[in-house]
């Protein structure tokens, strides 16, 4: 979102701006002196971000009498106008359309958060596996425009964009990195090539921390400070929530698990394909053994026919051997891999989304039976597991709040 190294002036100022920023989304309308306390910032510099975030139209400060003490209480003005959220997957693309000022979460008196923000339209349209940016960026081009219609919203009313893809994206340089599932967009400065194509501005991240975003602010990680979001789908991916922040890492390659190496032998850690070269040009890494792909892949030969995910859980929860197995060998594979991550940085809850969400307990259950198994026992405790409650809306969702975090860090 911005060209500014991380470790620059610059990028500490945006970084504690946005600190500010998300101290006052999670409290409502905290004090100066709670802003400080949240983010550890010292006073004169939270009443120098408050200013300069009052300066834009971004916050509004005013005088409150709390405790018989006259204070400075701090809000977020809803932004004006309307934005896009896009998500690309390996062979999809969808496009959602909401008002800026619903994209805010609204604190309670009691912790917890207003509604999902209501996408005033939304489409969604196949594409081929392995396309090209331009060739993306062309079909949600025309997919937005739809969706502005169907709204009835100008295109002059569109404030700007998010957009989530299956790839780690370099903060510090804005390329599309690898290892990803769309080859086509390696090294492409995605945020500046769709800035260019749809003439608004655009901010755009990998699509599980995107689902990490939209789980903070909607759905099953609000309020917990320590978490994993995974990402199960053509791709396996995490976002990764460390004290209430979505962490990216350097290079923007922070929770790529689906390259986490579970079995490099031929048995594999429970037989099967242990072995398989990655794309990513490793053997037996988790998304050799837990995709979409290699579920379907397993199955297929049984049936003599192509299969989907639907059909998948459907069968296994009509009692069908070989799903079940299939499935619940994925979870424990899954399980295996964040035994490891979790020993380290010891998570409050993994919240289980993408494509394979939607089996549920049939493979949650066994993800969280390895997870014990392969965690060092005092990190694995008391490790919840539990299923998206956005389901495959999740990363369109974190698309459109992505985009409404753009309009306040930039408005004014």
């Amino acid at each position: 979102m911005n060209a500014a190294g991380p470790g620059s002036p610059a990028g500490l100022r945006e970084a504690n701006r946005r600190r500010v920023l998300d101290a006052v989304l999670a409290a409502g309308e905290p004090t100066q002196a709670g802003i400080a306390a949240a983010t550890g910032l010292a006073p004169a510099t939270v009443s120098n971000i408050v200013r300069a975030l009052v300066d834009i139209g971004s916050l509004t400060a005013t005088t409150a009498v709390r405790g018989g003490r006259r204070v400075r209480a701090v809000r977020v003005v809803p932004p004006a106008g309307h934005v896009a959220g896009i998500d690309f997957g390996h062979r999809h693309v969808r496009v959602g359309l909401a008002r800026a000022a619903d994209t805010v979460p609204r604190a309670r008196p009691d912790g917890s958060v207003g509604p999902l923000p209501p996408l005033l339209a939304e489409r969604v349209a196949d594409l081929p596996g392995g396309h090209g940016a331009d060739d993306g960026l062309d079909t949600a081009a025309a997919l937005l425009a739809e969706t502005l219609a169907a709204a009835d919203v100008r295109p002059s009313g569109l404030c700007g964009v998010g957009i989530g893809l299956p790839a780690p994206v370099d903060g510090r340089t804005g390329a599309v990195g690898e290892p990803g599932i769309l080859p086509g967009w390696v090294g492409v400065d995605a945020a500046a090539r769709a800035t260019a194509r749809l003439g608004v501005p655009v901010a755009v991240d990998n699509d599980a921390l995107l689902g990490t975003l939209a789980e903070q602010a909607w759905g099953a990680l609000r309020g917990v400070r320590d978490a994993v979001y995974l990402k199960l789908s053509d791709g396996v991916g995490a976002g990764l929530v460390l004290d209430g922040h979505p962490y990216r890492g350097r290079a923007g390659t922070a929770g790529e698990i689906g390259h986490v190496v579970v079995a490099d032998d031929a048995g594999g850690p429970t037989g099967g394909p242990g072995g398989t070269v990655c794309r990513c040009g490793n053997r037996g890494c988790l998304e050799t053994w837990a995709s979409t792909a290699t579920v379907v892949g397993l199955l297929e030969p049984l049936l003599g026919r192509p299969l989907a995910i639907a059909e998948v859980v459907s069968r296994a929860r009509g009692g069908h051997a070989p799903s079940r197995r299939v499935l619940a060998d994925t979870g424990g594979h899954v399980g295996r891999a964040l035994g490891g991550l979790c020993t380290v940085l010891t998570p409050a809850r993994v919240v289980v989304g993408g494509e394979l969400a939607q089996a549920g307990e049939l493979l949650i259950g066994p993800l969280q039976a390895a997870l014990e198994r392969w965690a060092l026992p005092g990190a694995a405790e008391g490790v919840e597991v539990v299923a998206a409650r956005l389901g495959a809306r999740a990363h369109v969702l974190g698309a459109v709040a992505l985009a409404g975090e753009l309009v306040l860090a930039t408005r004014g």
